[in-house]
C-alpha cells in the first residue's frame, strides 16, 4: 500500500511498504534510503522516493510505493488513418490505446509531420469511460509536445479514447502524412499515422 503523501510516517510504516518486517530491530533510515536493505524502487517519480542522499529524512518517502510500476503505453487501437481532403469537411476517427504505470501526470497529445505541408487543423477529445462524442470538448493538436498537457491528466492503469478531428483548411488542399503520438511522465507511445491526401 503507498505510504501516505502527507502528515506522519514510521520506520514500522517505511518497513511494511517496502516488505520487511514492521517489528525489524535495530532499522536505520540510512539503510532503508539508500537501498542496503531493499532496492529503491525508481518506477517512482522522483519526488516520490528517497534520493539515496544524506541526510537522509522521513519525508522523501512520502508516496512512495513499493509495488509501482513503470508507465507504459500499449498500442493504437488502430495504427492509421487516411482521409480525403476535400476543402470544407470535416472527417471524425476514434483511436484508443491503453497504458499503465501512470502517475497522475498530464498527458499530451502532438504529431511529428513526415511529409507534405499541414494545412488543415487537427484536434483531439479524451476520455478514460467511453469514446467522446462530436458535441465534447476538442483540444488542438500541435506539432510539437505539450499541446495540451494542462488538460487532462492518467492515473494507473487503463484506456485512454481519443476522438480526432481533422478539419480541412479553407481554401487549401493537404497532401501530408504525421504521425500522432501520446506521451505521459516522459515516455512516448508508438505512432498512429494519419495520411491526408489532396482531391
Amino acid at each position: 500500500m503507498t505510504l501516505p503523501a502527507s502528515g506522519q510516517i514510521s520506520i514500522s510504516d517505511i518497513n511494511t511498504e517496502v516488505g520487511r518486517s514492521s517489528t525489524a530491530a535495530n532499522t536505520s533510515l540510512s539503510s532503508l534510503s539508500d537501498g542496503t536493505y531493499v532496492t529503491i524502487n525508481t518506477a517512482n517519480d522522483a519526488a516520490d522516493r528517497p534520493d539515496g542522499a544524506t541526510p537522509h529524512n522521513m519525508s522523501e518517502w512520502y508516496s512512495y510505493n513499493h509495488s509501482a510500476v513503470a508507465m507504459s503505453w500499449g498500442s493504437w487501437s488502430t495504427s492509421s488513418w487516411n482521409i480525403g481532403n476535400d476543402v470544407g469537411t470535416t472527417s471524425y476517427a476514434n483511436r484508443s490505446i491503453t497504458f499503465s504505470g501512470a502517475s497522475g501526470s498530464n498527458v499530451d497529445i502532438y504529431f511529428n509531420v513526415t511529409s507534405g505541408t499541414v494545412r488543415g487543423t487537427l484536434s483531439v477529445a479524451l476520455s478514460t469511460s467511453a469514446f467522446p462524442t462530436n458535441s465534447d470538448t476538442f483540444y488542438t493538436v500541435f506539432n510539437s509536445s505539450g499541446s495540451f498537457g494542462a488538460s487532462f491528466a492518467l492515473s494507473g492503469s487503463g484506456t485512454l479514447y481519443c476522438r480526432f478531428k481533422y478539419v480541412t483548411h479553407a481554401s487549401l488542399l493537404e497532401t501530408s502524412s504525421r504521425n500522432i503520438v501520446a506521451e505521459l511522465d516522459g515516455v512516448t507511445s508508438g505512432n498512429m499515422s494519419l495520411s491526408v491526401t489532396g482531391f
